[in-house]
């Protein structure tokens, strides 16, 4: 077996690497780190209350479209209700920035995830009565799960796409899927998260697929 780049030659064309067998960028723990304890710190401001901080930092569409505190926007995605609900969001925001910083760069996360996590809360808030309030960082979480997951689809061309399907779906069971309906919880806000991160990574493959593609190396067999 010869590994080789290029076309027309004999064989069976195998695809042994690609963009995503490379690793990670330096530093990328870090940054998860950094992310998760950013979290909490802001969350615990909210929590604790100082100088009366926290009745600014929550969102909702009275707040936000009927009196232009669109910084609120911002806010509610770094806050939290309580410790179980920082917990529930922290552990995979914690694993999913440590990937897309790592394979796409700061360009990505955290840069247009935080943009487009604040059009998801906007987005969400629409849907809600005026005075309903939204906390917690699951929008955005779900917007970088499927970031992560609609890139892995198209790029990960080892494997076949039934292959690329189950084991996305499995992740998504895993990670992304509740085993209890709780009331309190925004699951339209995850379903706009998860679809406007599909439309980024699209967008993304799309604008860079040469780079992307051109990591992929070829065995003829």
């Amino acid at each position: 077996m010869r590994e080789l780049e290029g076309w027309g030659l004999d064989g069976d064309k195998v695809i042994k690497e690609t963009y995503l067998t490379r690793k990670p960028a330096p530093r990328s723990h870090w940054v998860a780190l950094a992310s998760v304890a950013f979290l909490f710190t802001t969350s615990l401001i909210y929590w604790s209350d100082p100088f009366g901080v926290a009745s600014l930092l929550p969102a909702s569409r009275e707040s936000v479209f009927f009196h232009g505190e669109y910084w609120r926007l911002g806010t509610s995605m770094l806050v939290h209700a309580d410790f179980q609900h920082f917990l529930s969001n922290s552990v995979v925001l914690g694993v999913l920035a440590f990937l897309l910083y790592g394979y796409y760069g700061t360009a990505v996360y955290p840069g247009w995830t935080l943009v487009f996590g604040a059009m998801v809360t906007g987005f969400a808030l629409r849907t809600y009565p005026a005075q309903t309030s939204l906390v917690g960082a699951s929008g955005m979480v779900y917007l970088m799960a499927g970031f992560w997951l609609a890139l892995y689809l198209l790029l990960e061309r080892r494997s076949s796409i039934g292959k690329r399907l189950i084991r996305a779906m499995g992740f998504g069971v895993i990670v992304l899927v509740p085993t209890a309906f709780e009331p309190a919880v925004s699951y339209r806000t995850h379903l706009i998260g998860f679809l406007v991160g599909v439309g980024m990574a699209i967008a993304y493959f799309l604008k860079h697929k040469e780079k992307l593609r051109a990591a992929e190396r070829v065995a003829y067999e």
